[in-house]
Order: C-alpha cells, then structure tokens, then sequence
C-alpha cells in the first residue's frame, strides 16, 4: 500500500523516504512570486523573506488533477492508497483529493482528513505509516489514522494573529483579537479548527505551560510526542529539554514549519502535538 500526503504535513525529506510517503505541494504566494511548498523554497529561507518584507503571504491548495498524477501509478499497480490531508477545515485540500479519487472508480484509495496541520498531520502519517511497516494491511492502517485524527491533541503559541486573521484561518481565536497587548495566545487545534486556549503573559511562562500539559497527559498513559518550530530553534531546545525529561515521553520527530503553514501562522510559532501511545 502507498501513504500520501500533503505538504503541510512539515515532514523533513528524509522521513518521507524512510517511510515511503508521497507528498503533493502547495504552492506559497508572496508578492509577485510564488513557490511549491518544500520543493522550490525551504522553510529557514522563507521565514528571512517573511521578516523583511511588507507583503503578506497567501497559499493555494493543489488542484484534482495533482493529486490524481501522484494517485495513477500506484492505481495502475494495484496498490492501494492512503490520502491523508491537512484539515478541511483549514483548506480545501483534502476535497482536491477526494475529486482526484473519483478519477478511479474501482480503486481502493481512501482520503482521510486529518483535522489536523503540520506537526500533527505529520505525527498522524507517521505513525500509520510505523504500523504498515510491522504488517498492518490496508484496513488496519485506515482505521489508526481514523482514530489519530479523534485523539491527536495539538498546541500552539504565534507571535501574533494577524497571520490566522488576515489568511482566514483564525477560527474562535478571533475572540482573542484586540485584547492581545505582549501577550503570548496558547491555542489549540479542535476538531479541525484554530480555537483560543489561554492568553500567557511571558515565554518562560508559555514554556512551563507546554510542560504542564505534556506532563497531565503523560500521568494517564505513556504519549507519542511532536514538536515544531520556526526560526526559533533555540527555544524549541529550551522546550524539548523539559519535555524530554517527562516521564511517559517519548520523542517521533520534530519538524520546521513549512512555508505554507508559516504563511498563516507567522515566522515565531511553537507547538507540540501528541497521542496517547
């Protein structure tokens, strides 16, 4: 069987050859220039690009017939397919794939929507894809991604919500517009969507949240942890000296936002996103 992806799944290319995963891109706009998300543009670049520039960034999702170029060999070699898409929520990505699929009638190709972005579509593919590499068949695999993307739990902090405002992407965060002066939003993803969690006044104060959060988690059960960072490594290390020390904890990888998702986030977002093992 063949997992596919997008790329705001923010896996590094080495984990998408480890794991045998295809990713279709989305393409980043900013000025007159546009790029196809990981493909002509790295994330460490984009973020200096953001910073000094006044342009603002939109994103656009791949079209039916990109995804049905990269679902046709694997259709024509009997494998099945696993489609698994940042939340519709947030794009209209995931309903590109479904259109591609219905290019093959007859073929076992399932498109998931993952309700999740970034870090937690890519904890989610990850995982799925550890399983099929210990022998879970098709049906299995689908199932664990259906159930990831119930009990994924995903935690981010932005510098500021113009980006999600201005991209669209804000969701009940817009709650929080206006009463943010040096003031550090700790926002969730829930059922696919952005959604206010607490407003937190310093970075150490940020930090020890995500720690309070991984550590309330852990106490019940063991969690498969992921984290992201854009151009703030330094504290991300910060960040994953404290998690890392959480008994419970166990590290599957940590990513660079991609530039797709950076364009509605902003360069200086943080998060975690985790599963219960």
């Amino acid at each position: 069987m063949q997992i596919i992806t997008d790329s705001t799944a923010d896996l590094r290319k080495e984990e998408y050859e480890k794991h045998s995963i295809r990713f279709v891109p989305l393409t980043i706009h900013l000025g007159e220039k546009s790029w196809r998300d990981f493909y002509d543009i790295e994330p460490d670049e984009y973020y200096s690009m953001l910073r000094n520039t006044r342009a603002f960034p939109s994103t656009s999702q791949p079209s039916p017939q990109d995804f049905a170029d990269v679902f046709a060999p694997f259709v024509a070699a009997g494998e099945p397919v696993l489609s698994i898409h940042l939340s519709s929520k947030l794009s209209g990505t995931y309903q590109s794939a479904l259109l591609a699929k219905n290019q093959f009638p007859g073929a076992q190709i399932e498109v998931l929507d993952s309700l999740q972005a970034s870090l937690g579509l890519g904890l989610i593919l990850m995982l799925c894809a550890e399983r099929v590499a210990s022998g879970a068949n098709f049906e299995e695999a689908v199932a664990l991604a259906r159930k990831l993307a119930e009990t994924v739990e995903t935690y981010f902090s932005v510098d500021s919500l113009e980006y999600l405002q201005r991209g669209g992407r804000i969701g009940k965060a817009q709650a929080l517009l206006g009463t943010l002066m040096k003031v550090k939003p700790l926002l969730t993803l829930s059922d696919g969507e952005v959604q206010p969690l607490e407003k937190i006044r310093t970075t150490d104060r940020l930090l020890n949240r995500f720690v309070e959060i991984v550590k309330k988690a852990a106490e019940q059960c063991p969690i498969r942890l992921s984290t992201g960072e854009s151009d703030n490594s330094d504290l991300m290390s910060q960040l994953l000296n404290q998690l890392l020390t959480v008994p419970g904890v166990s590290l599957v990888h940590r990513c660079k936002l991609g530039g797709v998702i950076t364009s509605h986030t902003g360069p200086g977002a943080l998060a975690i996103t985790f599963t219960r093992a």
